[in-house]
């Protein structure tokens, strides 16, 4: 109803002149998915996908996707979020990765998922970090089709492998911290066996308290 009282002020109409609800509704719709690509066809997602793909001639805070898996273009393979093919890309850009480029214990690397942020509600896939002040900085996100290992070891093995192509240096990291979900424990084990795991018990709007015992204040 909201579109009709606005469409009835911008056009200065009584409601009862306008189309019905429906009609307006299914117009909007169109368009989104003609024109602003709301829409989850395989196809389009995937053209939107590869015209993003990183190259490396990105500027600084220009959005890219990458992945693990890439075709013989260099370009992310786009799954049709099946078990055998899982859906994986990730977006960020060249300022964020280089964020972990700060001495590995100064920071702890988080990795959480949230949901219902997209129209299919897949999980998505936040890894970031937080520094000696508690604040936290985000470093890229993943639209992901599953929460397993098989998932999200892939993405984070696609984040390190970025950040050498983006700053010729290997990425080292000394803590890292995820919620209570085995996966993300497995992925970050596989991925960062030698770092240090804080993990998150409690879902909260607060910044979490944990960190190592030499960032405290005594």
């Amino acid at each position: 109803m909201r579109i009709r009282h606005a469409m009835a002020r911008k056009f200065e109409i009584v409601l009862e002149e306008l189309p019905a609800l429906t009609t307006v509704q299914n117009f909007v719709n169109h368009y989104s998915r003609t024109y602003l690509v709301n829409n989850d066809r395989l196809d389009d997602l995937r053209d939107w996908i590869h015209a993003r793909a990183f190259t490396g001639e990105e500027q600084m805070a220009q959005a890219f996707t990458f992945g693990w898996n890439l075709d013989r273009d260099d370009k992310p393979i786009v799954g049709n979020s099946s078990d055998e093919r899982p859906f994986i890309i990730g977006i960020t850009t060249k300022a964020l990765i280089q964020r972990l480029m700060a001495p590995p214990k100064s920071f702890i690397l988080h990795v959480d998922a949230t949901h219902k942020m997209n129209f299919r509600e897949y999980p998505v896939l936040v890894v970031g970090m937080s520094d000696r002040s508690r604040g936290f900085h985000l470093v890229a996100l993943y639209i992901v089709s599953q929460e397993t290992q098989d998932v999200i070891q892939p993405a984070l093995m696609a984040l390190r492998r970025l950040h050498f192509w983006i700053t010729s240096r290997e990425l080292v990291v000394k803590y890292t911290m995820a919620d209570a979900d085995q996966a993300q424990f497995n992925a970050l084990s596989a991925d960062f066996g030698g770092a240090g795991f804080f993990m998150l018990w409690k879902r909260s709007t607060k910044r979490s308290k944990a960190s190592p015992r030499s960032w405290r204040v005594r």
